[in-house]
């Protein structure tokens, strides 16, 4: 895990996996940052389905982290920290 902080420099990941967590980043923190050149580097490693399939999912777990936090749903079945919260 700690080596996917620094996965740009990192000698754990391939380019085309830093390339997909390149995406998944931006996606995360501003989806507006994604350029037109992260989708040709992708490009060089990807095809367009694959492209579509790396950013569906992407999204997806985007779209479960923030809806789960806004709700205060437990995922860890340990009922923290938000064991306490009921409808």
């Amino acid at each position: 895990m700690h080596a996917l902080r620094e996965y740009e420099t990192s000698e754990h990941f391939t380019p085309a996996v830093c390339a997909a967590l390149k995406l998944a980043e931006k996606m995360t923190r501003d989806m507006n940052s994604v350029s037109d050149e992260d989708f040709a580097e992708l490009r060089e490693y990807y095809s367009e389905t694959d492209i579509i399939e790396l950013a569906s999912t992407i999204g997806m777990f985007n779209y479960f982290n923030r809806f789960t936090t806004v709700l205060r749903i437990d995922l860890s079945g340990t009922n923290a920290p938000y064991g306490s919260f009921v409808f």
